[in-house]
């Protein structure tokens, strides 16, 4: 565990792919920096890194909370979205196009990242040339360099956790008091950087995500946590401790999001949608 891994989240936003496969302890074919291209492109690929990193502060007119993009697609330190299970960008590029029931339609990457931006964001998306739209899928680009078109490595996407129970909020509650307050605090507004973001981030509240956002999701979430969660100690907590615990934060008060109405079309709304 990298020093720096412990500036990434806790819990947070969904991923850029479907629920992810089997558990995998391969680790993901991520590219060394030395292999960036020299010239406007490599210049392009560091961009679009900045962005998912520091997305409030680079992009503030089109985030409506306090997050970021890494605060989900965890990294190694150096990169964003690089860890198994916790909604890497490598690979990401060639699983699309991709048919999402949410939207009952085939989606582009970029119309994926502005989904992101409108949910687990809580903000606008960007229009499809916006400089840092083309930056950011460089940068998933050449993480994705060597993963074939229509194949998806090990650890992809965000795997789910699901019981053939209900979830207890209360023990969720004592779960979140014992391993999960530290950092995020009683209140679950997480903690503030003075220069700008957070160390970690905001679970619930205004600056949090919304609740139509993929990690509103409850099987989603406890999939996250069970992996990657108390940081640095993912694996650490029950499965029954993960399910109580997701189900007690993605019930608190977050945004709402008007445009969930027309959400999954065909009439295939699953289990663990909050709304």
């Amino acid at each position: 565990m990298k020093a720096n891994y412990f500036l990434a989240v806790l819990l947070t936003v969904g991923g850029l792919c479907q629920a992810g496969d089997a558990p995998s302890s391969l680790p993901l074919p991520v590219p060394a920096a030395a292999s960036l291209p020299a010239g406007p492109l490599g210049e392009s690929i560091v961009r679009g890194r900045a962005y998912l990193a520091q997305t409030k502060e680079r992009l503030p007119d089109f985030v409506g909370n306090g997050l970021a993009c890494k605060n989900c697609h965890l990294g190694n330190g150096i990169e964003v979205g690089t860890e198994p299970h916790a909604g890497p960008f490598v690979g990401v590029v060639a699983g699309f196009p991709q048919y999402r029931s949410r939207d009952g339609a085939v989606n582009t990457l970029e119309q994926r990242i502005n989904s992101c931006f409108e949910r687990s964001l809580n903000g606008k998306p960007l229009p499809l040339d916006h400089p840092a739209m083309i930056d950011m899928v460089a940068y998933m680009t050449w993480l994705s360099q060597g993963v074939p078109v229509g194949t998806q490595p090990g650890g992809h996407g965000m795997p789910q956790l699901k019981l053939p129970r209900s979830p207890d909020l209360a023990q969720g509650k004592a779960v979140y008091q014992a391993r999960c307050l530290a950092c995020h605090g009683i209140d679950g507004s997480g903690l503030a950087n003075p220069a700008g973001g957070y160390v970690f981030p905001p679970l619930w509240g205004p600056q949090s995500f919304n609740i139509a956002a993929g990690m509103a999701r409850h099987f989603t979430a406890a999939g996250f946590i069970k992996h990657n969660m108390p940081l640095g100690q993912g694996n650490s907590l029950s499965d029954d401790e993960v399910f109580d615990v997701a189900a007690y934060v993605i019930h608190q008060d977050r945004p709402d999001f008007p445009g969930k109405i027309k959400d999954w079309p065909q009439g295939d709304k699953p289990q663990d949608a909050r709304y």
